[in-house]
């Protein structure tokens, strides 16, 4: 079964949502990206399409990682 996708990434300061071959819409916001994303997705789907959202981070939003716990152990010797 074919899988309809939208996809929300920031480009040049916006944050857009593709849908197939269809053009861009571009948001201020990734909350205003993504509830136009997820909205239009719940429509499709829920007329008998496989919908999926796929979200991009931006750069400056990416998951960092915490310290390894072991560089933060105090010696007891």
């Amino acid at each position: 079964m074919h899988t309809d996708r939208f996809v929300v990434f920031k480009f040049q300061g916006e944050w857009l949502v593709t849908y197939a071959d269809r053009e861009q819409t571009a948001f201020a916001t990734r909350q205003d990206a993504e509830r136009s994303a997820f909205d239009a997705a719940d429509i499709l789907a829920s007329s008998g399409h496989a919908v999926s959202v796929l979200i991009i981070p931006d750069e400056a939003e990416e998951a960092t990682f915490p310290p390894d716990r072991r560089e933060q152990r105090t010696s007891l010797n």
